[in-house]
């Protein structure tokens, strides 16, 4: 019915075989390196003579294999993901289709539609999570006829390997995930009206209606529906909608948002993330994480470490930001968009696990887990953090997770902090959490779609819907960068609207499971799915996964401490300079810190003078400037400034040595902030030094947009 239309007959025809699957699953002790030199030698060993794809389910992880792969092998190595630009997309399906051996490092961007040529092997890094991404994804190998397809699954994780297992079982079964199709979706209702307008010049809401209600999602469609997008075209001059004759008409912006918003995927920005300490990229965020956690002085997790914002771009779309020793604290962790786990999956993986845990896991309570269908709370007996494992897939945890969140800071007066992956959910809070409170929650009564919709708001979840919603209904502009108060503004001024209903739509279908949750509810309330409580002193390794990006760390308190400036010592020691003589511009070498003190003391071997200059590596103008003022030739005024800069850093080198070019190694560090630090020194070879070095850097970070170029 999605293909044929709501009113028209179909008749489905059902290729009944199936493909088979030749699938090695292998575990490797390690993290991403080990997983790099096993595949290698994985691939070394069958000696292809194909290329061989290898898949992760993140960008950030395919970025990091094909480094890694082209450093530690002679295998050429090509990377494909959405965030590349086309033509090296292109280079590496070129080098596909002609067949060249070697290792295309991809996402889903080579899942489907594109042609990849002959393909002996695939690899996959990490679950793929869903029964549908395997089998497309090792389905793109060896495409000859009654030909079984080949592929490497390597996991590094007990939750991983279980998983992969529940999915082999359910290819067997024949069983794939349910493909929900979106239930009437006003924000293609409103680009589909405003095409009727823009087709026939007017149009009538009975026919409109006629129209939208014989496609399948929106057979359900109401008169009511379709006046109240009208409406929201209306104030946005898309259409002009005469509600005395319910008819409408295209207005003077209905071209440009048209053919701007053909689809229903959203523009997300990327923000790369800049390490100030260690001067190097270490990652990037997408505007929904910037416009809601982007101030300056917020704290977040990348990576698996703490970095703090010190400031946002929003031209360059870069954050910079500096590692951060924290004390007890709320930290938001950024993941983006992952693969969600069914239930059915998740139920095979929680009957593996009570088989297999205690031969898996030694160091675990055995009697914890023997009942897949139960859920089982790690209580901390020192704070208020609770992990229930309970595998009931992602939609449905992340359901309980908001739904009990709310319900228990309502019940404590306290905030009560919440996350959820496939099989835990993880709440945290400063008072303490009881058996007999979680209890009293999950056997209230109320309304969990109203609960859910209240936990909702203020969100970032919500705010990002809204915002995208929006440009859907051409109230915000395609290209506009997401911030927080603008969409919070959005939500609550389009709140009784179809817009915030279409937000919610969107946020129910993607990330909840209301009907599932309340069938577990139910189950909870009737004994048949017991709460089986044990107190700990600590966590059990079985929780680990979802207490790594929790909302409390533990760590040492915020000042720069040793390991930071250790960092900052060896970065500055390896950063390479032109050190060039401020009085002839003759002598121009370039070398690196370390090099500079193993010589006692720095002149021109041409014009016998000590005023030697200091300037980063590609600078080969300053030379040619400083031969012209020696030659006695004009300057121009940025020559002249260049000039006088030289000179001020010269006389620093000639004064202070080695420990001049230190200072004038770091980042945005000029003469006169140098001449500053140098003047404040206490102990040249102590921490006073590079702590001055590191505030002066920071400072530059921070107030750089502000600066004349």
């Amino acid at each position: 019915k999605f293909v044929s239309g709501a009113r028209r007959k179909c008749q489905i025809l059902q290729d009944t075989s199936m493909r088979k699957y030749d699938i090695d699953v292998q575990r490797v002790n390690g993290k991403i390196p080990e997983i790099a030199e096993f595949v290698i030698k994985y691939i070394t060993n069958l000696d292809l003579k194909t290329p061989v794809l290898l898949f992760s389910n993140t960008r950030g992880e395919s970025e990091m294999l094909a480094s890694i792969l082209k450093e530690k092998s002679q295998i050429p190595v090509d990377l494909h993901h959405g965030s590349l630009s086309k033509e090296v997309r292109q280079e590496a399906e070129a080098s596909l289709q002609a067949g060249k051996m070697g290792i295309t490092v991809c996402t889903s961007s080579l899942e489907l539609g594109l042609d990849v040529g002959s393909v002996e092997l695939v690899i996959h890094y990490g679950s793929p999570r869903q029964v549908s991404k395997l089998v497309q994804r090792i389905g793109r190998s060896r495409h000859n006829r009654n030909s079984s397809a080949r592929g490497l699954v390597v996991v590094n994780s007990y939750d991983d390997e279980l998983e992969v297992s529940a999915i082999l079982e359910r290819v067997e079964e024949h069983s794939m995930e349910e493909q929900r199709v979106h239930e009437l979706p006003l924000d293609v209702v409103a680009h589909h009206l405003v095409g009727l307008a823009m087709q026939f010049g007017e149009v009538t809401v009975k026919r409109a209606l006629d129209v939208v209600s014989a496609a399948y999602p929106f057979r359900s469609i109401r008169e009511e529906d379709i006046c109240d997008v009208l409406e929201m075209l209306d104030e946005s001059y898309l259409v002009y909608f005469d509600t005395d004759l319910m008819l409408y008409r295209k207005e003077g912006k209905s071209f440009r948002y048209h053919y701007e918003n053909l689809s229903t995927i959203p523009d997300i920005l990327r923000f790369r993330v800049f390490d100030t300490v260690g001067k190097r990229p270490i990652g990037s965020l997408d505007q929904r994480f910037i416009g809601d956690y982007g101030e300056n002085g917020n704290v977040f997790v990348l990576k698996g470490l703490h970095w703090r914002i010190m400031n946002v771009d929003d031209k360059a779309l870069t954050v910079n930001v500096e590692p951060y020793r924290a004390k007890t604290m709320t930290v938001p962790y950024w993941e983006g968009e992952l693969i969600p786990v069914d239930a059915r999956t998740a139920k095979k993986v929680g009957h593996f696990r009570s088989k297999t845990l205690n031969k898996k896991i030694p160091d675990f309570e055995p009697d914890l887990v023997k009942d897949e269908n139960a859920l089982y709370a790690e209580s901390h007996r020192l704070d208020g953090t609770v992990v229930i494992h309970c595998c009931l897939g992602t939609r449905i945890n992340n359901t309980l997770s908001s739904l009990l969140s709310s319900l228990l800071s309502s019940i404590l007066g306290y905030a009560v902090e919440s996350r959820s992956d496939a099989y835990r959910i993880v709440f945290s809070s400063n008072s303490r959490l009881s058996e007999d409170l979680l209890n009293n929650a999950l056997h209230a009564e109320y309304d969990i779609d109203e609960v859910i919709a209240t936990s909702l708001q203020g969100t970032h979840n919500i705010n990002w819907k809204t915002w995208s919603v929006c440009k859907k209904f051409g109230i915000v502009e395609r290209k506009a960068i997401y911030e927080r108060r603008s969409a919070r503004f959005l939500c609550e001024r389009y709140s009784k609207t179809p817009i915030v209903r279409e937000a919610l739509r969107e946020l129910y279908h993607d990330k909840f499971d209301i009907p599932g949750t309340k069938k577990i509810i139910e189950m909870i309330r009737l004994g048949k799915i017991p709460l089986v409580w044990t107190e700990v002193k600590k966590f059990s390794s079985l929780a680990e996964p979802i207490l790594d990006h929790a909302s409390k760390y533990y760590s040492a308190p915020a000042s720069i401490d040793s390991a930071v400036l250790d960092q900052i010592k060896k970065r500055l020691e390896k950063t390479t300079s032109r050190l060039i003589c401020a009085r002839c511009g003759k002598w121009d070498r370039t070398m690196d810190l370390l090099q500079a003190r193993k010589k006692r003391r720095l002149s021109c071997p041409y014009c016998k003078g000590s005023q030697i200059t200091f300037t980063f590596q590609s600078d080969t103008d300053l030379a040619k400037i400083i031969k012209k003022k020696h030659a006695g030739k004009s300057l121009s005024s940025e020559e002249k400034h260049k000039f006088d800069r030289a000179w001020k850093a010269s006389s620093l080198v000639e004064n202070f040595g080695a420990t001049a070019l230190t200072v004038l190694s770091g980042y945005g560090i000029g003469p006169d902030t140098a001449a500053r630090i140098l003047r404040n020194m206490v102990d040249e070879d102590g921490d006073g030094l590079y702590k001055q070095i590191y505030d002066a850097e920071r400072q530059y970070v921070m107030t750089r947009g502000f600066w004349d170029d």
